[in-house]
């Protein structure tokens, strides 16, 4: 059931009382949600943090428990999976490919809405070297993590290139073989190591992926098939929250960069929370104004490159990862 504000008015006292959607949630049992990150509490978050700490949840009756993940363990995928029958609900992010590679293998898991509209991942080179495109790597060196790797042949024949074109190698994280020249490119996101490498006085020229034809979407949010299913009001409200606390990051950067690095980044800094936290709301307001929106269309495009480029293995269906029916119930089905 829908709760409309209502208002009672005193006329004679000039005094009118105010009964909020927050106010009756408060007065229940907050319902428990754990949210699974895939990385560590960052402003990459920022409005899932944002949310929890201005109180966005707690309005919308949900006792939101945060898990970050510093990448020793397992995706964040196998451990919402692992938490299906769970009387307690569970919210995880992860990557469009990740969530796909995982219900072709049988998880079980559905995208209700999506953080970020375009994804982070770009080719990035010196500033100083001049390339600034695909084409001007022709003959070059290319650093790829794995992931880059499978998506090469995506950003070759996007440009009328193939990878006999560019001597692609497997580089760590680090930016040792872009700074020495072992490497004229090297992959990266564009809320992360861009950031890092130029507060390090290293500026660079960002080439990125979405761009040159790798079409997903990132920091995809998802739950148990059957929980999405069963517990669509619940959902809204985490996302209503959830895009309230990006709303709250956008409108306070620097005050937001503060608190996650008071509370969560510790061994970060403002100046790096800020920057990192400007790149990633380009990403997710990409597509639409509306948080988390996703397009049929976009999704689409997506399952159709990951298959030709076989960048995710098994039979993938977008209807098979993908319900709408939260944001429908948010925006009334507008994209």
């Amino acid at each position: 059931m829908t709760l409309t504000r209502t208002i009672a008015c005193r006329i004679g006292f000039g005094v009118c009382y105010f009964l909020s959607t927050g106010a009756l949630a408060q007065s229940a049992k907050p319902v428990p949600l754990t949210v699974q990150l895939d990385w560590k509490s960052t402003a990459q978050f920022a409005g899932i943090l944002a949310a929890q700490e201005q109180g966005y949840y707690a309005a919308e009756g949900l006792a939101v428990t945060i898990r970050p993940d510093d990448g020793s363990g397992p995706a964040s995928v196998d451990i919402v999976a692992a938490h299906t029958g769970d009387a307690d609900g569970w919210v995880g992010i992860t990557e469009a490919d990740q969530l796909l590679a995982a219900d072709a293998k049988g998880a079980h898991l559905k995208a209700f809405a999506t953080m970020m509209q375009s994804t982070p991942l770009a080719l990035l080179t010196l500033k100083s070297s001049g390339l600034t495109t695909i084409k001007s790597l022709r003959g070059k060196t290319i650093g790829l993590h794995d992931d880059g790797e499978k998506a090469l042949d995506v950003l070759m024949q996007f440009n009328g290139m193939t990878r006999a074109d560019v001597r692609p190698v497997t580089i760590g994280y680090e930016f040792d073989s872009l700074l020495s020249g072992k490497v004229a490119a090297m992959q990266g996101y564009t809320n992360d190591e861009v950031v890092r490498l130029e507060m390090e006085g290293h500026p660079v020229n960002v080439i990125p992926m979405s761009a040159n034809g790798y079409v997903a979407y990132a920091e995809v949010l998802f739950a148990p098939a059957r929980f999405v299913a069963t517990h669509v009001g619940e959902l809204e409200k985490f996302v209503r929250a959830t895009g309230r606390g990006w709303s709250y990051a956008r409108a306070h950067e620097g005050e937001t960069a503060r608190m996650i690095v008071a509370k969560y980044a510790t061994d970060s800094s403002v100046a790096e929370q800020r920057a990192s936290l400007e790149q990633t709301l380009r990403l997710v307001y990409a597509e639409s104004p509306r948080f988390g929106m996703m397009r049929d269309a976009t999704w689409r495009r997506s399952v159709e490159m990951f298959t030709k480029y076989k960048l995710v293995e098994g039979e993938l269906r977008v209807g098979d990862v993908v319900d709408d029916e939260v944001l429908r119930g948010l925006y009334a089905g507008g994209h």
